[in-house]
């Protein structure tokens, strides 16, 4: 990421937090325009594909495929998915808070998350999701796991370059955009809304009520798109034998 394309958008973001602490007098990068993107330069953290998806689930080892499907299946950023500790899960509903904005979250397991939180294998980590050593993973070191994974399915020219962990979370964003819901209902999923500190748990059960609606959306759309690339890899398939 280029520092001049982003960075009055951060300066501003830094100074709107540390006026009401008293540590500056005014946003001042609040009136800057920030430089436009090159119209050639790939964007970061891009979609995946559904193609991608089911060809990075197939080759992954276990601990690393339900980490993945975590992510896919919820829109959680990598790191607070790697942090989700199991008790955090209660019924068919993740509740937890964003940890970057600080944020309530109300995820409901879909069917297909939850066959992926089925198959985990068994470790006595305090999180969710552990490593081939029974360990809660780190930031560092799932991302290190997943780079080498991830080049390894480039050079065999299974994947396009360009796949992110974060893109995951773009990818669910972008699927229940298409399928057409609302920017509030995919924000409330995301644990976008400003925080708030008077929020109680009745507030946050009711959000959980209606991301169900989110997420039957997200699986029912993620089904519809694998039933179409699936028959015509088949027909590839057929017309190479």
């Amino acid at each position: 990421m280029a520092a001049g394309e982003h960075g009055p958008h951060l300066l501003s973001e830094v100074f709107r937090h540390a006026i009401p602490q008293g540590l500056i007098a005014a946003n001042y990068a609040k009136d800057v325009i920030p430089k436009r993107r090159p119209r050639d330069r790939a964007y970061a953290n891009r979609p995946w594909s559904i193609e991608e998806r089911d060809v990075v689930l197939s080759r992954a080892k276990p601990h690393v495929r339900v980490a993945l499907a975590l992510m896919m299946n919820t829109g959680l950023d990598p790191s607070d998915a790697l942090k989700l500790r199991k008790d955090q899960i209660d019924g068919d509903t993740i509740w937890g808070v964003r940890g970057k904005t600080g944020e309530e979250v109300a995820i409901p397991v879909s069917p297909t998350l939850q066959a992926a939180l089925d198959s985990i294998p068994a470790h006595e980590a305090a999180t969710v999701l552990a490593s081939s050593l029974g360990a809660a993973w780190t930031y560092n070191g799932f991302s290190t796991v997943w780079h080498r994974f991830k080049t390894g399915l480039e050079e065999e020219g299974l994947i396009a370059p360009g796949l992110t962990l974060k893109g995951l979370r773009h990818t669910v964003a972008t699927t229940l955009r298409e399928a057409g819901l609302d920017e509030r209902r995919i924000a409330d999923l995301l644990g976008q809304k400003t925080p708030s500190m008077a929020r109680h748990y009745s507030r946050s059960a009711n959000l959980a009520d209606k991301n169900r609606e989110t997420m039957a959306t997200l699986e029912k759309e993620n089904a519809r798109r694998a039933k179409i690339v699936k028959p015509s890899a088949e027909k590839r398939q057929t017309r190479s034998e």
